[in-house]
């Protein structure tokens, strides 16, 4: 069944705060994430017709991530500041949101969406493999490499 006004807004209330999570943790601007999940829903709404209903939530966060990596892309294509003007624009990052910002930039763009959708998204890998159209295994093996990585970059050196 197609989706209707009601099961989008019942999506978007379900989904909301986790996808919110994850895009922060890609774009780390919530402006920028605001903008994304806004594009997201739009895109749907205008394909409407097309999504069924039970695949309406995959299909939000692949098209949610999708635009994401563009705007990441065309940010990196338009900006071409030093390191000053980028903290004095956005402001240094606080405490913990530091270390994980490090951890997650230090991950391969496959494993951050990997663990993004998984600890955050709250998704399983069945459902992660299909939206990001990988094998199940190769879901399994981004996530342990990219936590085991997280780990190693998050423990207190001694």
């Amino acid at each position: 069944m197609p989706i209707t006004d009601a099961g989008l807004t019942d999506c978007y209330r379900r989904i909301e705060r986790r996808l919110y999570n994850v895009l922060f943790r890609l774009l780390w601007n919530p402006q920028d994430c605001q903008d994304v999940m806004h594009d997201a829903f739009m895109r749907v709404w205008h394909r409407r017709e097309a999504v069924l209903e039970t695949s309406l939530e995959p299909l939000l966060f692949a098209t949610a991530l999708n635009l994401a990596r563009n705007q990441l892309r065309w940010k990196s294509l338009r900006s071409f500041v030093g390191l000053d003007d980028h903290v004095a624009a956005t402001g240094p990052p606080h405490g913990d949101c530091a270390d994980l910002r490090r951890a997650l930039a230090a991950l391969s763009p496959g494993q951050r969406k990997v663990v993004l959708l998984s600890e955050i998204g709250g998704f399983d890998t069945r459902e992660i493999a299909q939206m990001l159209g990988i094998p199940e295994g190769t879901v399994g093996s981004r996530k342990h490499q990219a936590l085991a990585r997280i780990r190693k970059i998050l423990e207190p050196n001694e």
